[in-house]
C-alpha cells in the first residue's frame, strides 16, 4: 500500500516490471468509488532525475486532467494518473467507428487529447504506443499512461512527434478505406490530401492537423466508374514510371532502336527484291514485234 496524495493506493494489477520502472493499476482504499489509477513507479536513478526535472521545471502534465500527482516513496518517484478501461483503439476501432463521421470525430478527439496531455515530444512518443490509446463507443479517446521509460529517448524533436501523431490520426481516418483501395493515393480527395501532406511538408502543429480534419466532408466523395478507373490506373502508371524512371527510359530507348532497325532492314530487303526482279531493257530495240527505240 502507498499512502500518498490523500489516498491509500493498493495494487490490484501489475502491468509492467523492468529495470527502469514498474507500472501498476491501483485502487484507493480510502474511497470506495470504483475508480482505478495507473501508477508509474520509477526506480532508475537517471530516469528519476529526468522526470523530476520535467515535472518541476517544465511543469510536465500539470495541464492534464488525468494527472493526479507525483510522490516519492522508498527512493522511487511515482506518477499517478486516472486509469481507463482498456478498450484499445487498435482492436476495437473497426467495431466502434463504423462510419467516416465516427472516424472523423475520434481523430479530432485524439488530436485534442495529444494537445491537452501536457507531454513533451519525448513522452508524447511513448504515449502514442497502441497499448495506451483507448476508444469508446462514442468515439472518445482516452489514454492509460502505460509509459515504459526503458524506451524513453530524450531529445526527440517536435517535428518527429507531430509526424507520429499525424500517422496515428490518419490510421483512424482511413479505417473504412484501407483494403478497399490499392494505396492512399487512390483514397477520396480529403484523405489523400492529408496523406500527401504527411509524406511531404508535414503538419507544423496539432492545430493545423485539427483544422485539416474539421475541413473534411462528413462523407468523402468516392470517385467510381470509368473516370475512377482511368484516374487510378493513370496514378499507378505515373507512380511506377517515377519509381523506375531509368528503367523506363532504357526500355523506351531500346524499343525505339529495335523498331528503327527493323524498319531499315525491311526497307532495304524490299528494295533489293525489287531490284532483283526488275528486267533491264537497256540496249534492246525490239521485244517481239514491239519497237523500243525512238520513233522519228
Amino acid at each position: 500500500m502507498f499512502p500518498a496524495l490523500n489516498m491509500e493506493l493498493e495494487i490490484v494489477r501489475t502491468v509492467l516490471q523492468n529495470e527502469v520502472n514498474d507500472i501498476y493499476v491501483c485502487t484507493d482504499l480510502l474511497k470506495d468509488t470504483g475508480v482505478f489509477y495507473t501508477m508509474i513507479s520509477i526506480r532508475d536513478t537517471g530516469c528519476r532525475k529526468i522526470m523530476a526535472e520535467k515535472l518541476n521545471t517544465d511543469r510536465m502534465f500539470f495541464s492534464n486532467r488525468d494527472f493526479i500527482g507525483s510522490f516519492v516513496y522508498e527512493s522511487r518517484l511515482n506518477l499517478v494518473f486516472r486509469y481507463y478501461h482498456e478498450n484499445l483503439l487498435s482492436l476495437l476501432g473497426g467495431v466502434y467507428l463504423a462510419e467516416f463521421t465516427d472516424c472523423k470525430r475520434a481523430a479530432l478527439n485524439l488530436a485534442a487529447a495529444c494537445a491537452e496531455c501536457g507531454a513533451d515530444p519525448d513522452l508524447g512518443m511513448l504515449l502514442l504506443d497502441e497499448r495506451n490509446i483507448n476508444v469508446t463507443r462514442d468515439g472518445d479517446i482516452q489514454f492509460n499512461y502505460f509509459l515504459d521509460f526503458a524506451e524513453l529517448n530524450p531529445g526527440i524533436e517536435e517535428g518527429a512527434w507531430l509526424r507520429k501523431a499525424a500517422g496515428t490520426i490518419f490510421g483512424i481516418l482511413e479505417l473504412n478505406y484501407k483494403g478497399r483501395y490499392e494505396s492512399p493515393e487512390s483514397y477520396p480527395d480529403d484523405l489523400r490530401v492529408f496523406w500527401l501532406k504527411m509524406q511531404t511538408t508535414g503538419f507544423p502543429s496539432l492545430g493545423h492537423i485539427i483544422s485539416t480534419i474539421r475541413s473534411m466532408a462528413d462523407k468523402p466523395v468516392e470517385m467510381r466508374g470509368i473516370l475512377w478507373w482511368i484516374r487510378s490506373h493513370f496514378r499507378r502508371a505515373k507512380g511506377f514510371l517515377f519509381r523506375n524512371s531509368m528503367t523506363a527510359f532504357m526500355t523506351v530507348l531500346v524499343t525505339v532502336t529495335l523498331i528503327y532497325a527493323g524498319v531499315q532492314i525491311y526497307t532495304r530487303a524490299r528494295a533489293r527484291r525489287a531490284y532483283e526482279n526488275n528486267v533491264s531493257y537497256n540496249g534492246i530495240e525490239y521485244i517481239g514485234n514491239v519497237y523500243l527505240g525512238n520513233e522519228e
